[in-house]
């Protein structure tokens, strides 16, 4: 009887668990769906001349927002003698990713609540450093009573990988809202607030 309660109680407890996020590409393996898109596009239009493409970094990967089944991830490339951050998007295909052919490709900033918890600690930090920074109004509001309602659609900028994403904001001194662009930067250790 026992044992019948713990495997009911483990396995009520499993199914109210969310299922695990699907595996994320690693560099080497985008890498390599890149390279193998690279050899497509020569057959296809059968160059002789070399493409050098390369994957150099990985910023991060994230399910695509715009096609189930894919991922999007933001890394930085070089190609030729141009260097500078892209979203490729990618799927699986068995124990393959490959590389789609799709332009402008999106990446998700963080979420509303992260965005919030990043600026408000900014705020704080910004207040310790110079307390002269605690008498603005606007600083009092971004520690504690500013609230980020949206992180709408962000352009991922190339040169330097950061995300500037359309933000609505709320503070009590402005009850209709603010619309701002903010910008976001996507570390291995998650979200970093970029200030102006």
């Amino acid at each position: 009887m026992r044992l019948t309660i713990l495997a009911l109680t483990f396995a009520s407890m499993s199914a109210a668990l969310p299922a695990q996020a699907a595996a994320m590409p690693t560099l080497e393996q985008i890498h390599a769906a890149v390279q193998a898109g690279v050899a497509k596009t020569q057959a296809k239009t059968q160059s002789t001349m070399p493409i050098s493409v390369k994957v150099s970094s990985l910023q991060g990967c994230q399910q695509s927002q715009e096609v189930p089944g894919e991922v999007v991830c933001l890394v930085g490339m070089s190609a030729g003698m141009r260097d500078g951050f892209n979203v490729l998007p990618l799927r699986k295909e068995g124990d393959t990713w490959v590389g789609v052919e799709r332009k402008h490709a999106k990446f998700a900033g963080p979420s509303p609540a992260e965005a919030q918890a990043m600026i408000r600690a900014w705020a704080k930090e910004e207040v310790a450093r110079n307390p002269e920074a605690a008498k603005d109004v606007q600083m009092q509001e971004a520690q504690s009573t500013m609230q980020v309602k949206a992180v709408n659609e962000c352009d991922v900028k190339r040169k330097t990988g950061y995300l500037v994403c359309d933000t609505e904001l709320s503070v009590p001194s402005r009850p209709e809202g603010i619309k701002t662009e903010l910008t976001f930067m996507l570390e291995s250790a998650g979200w970093r607030y970029v200030p102006r």
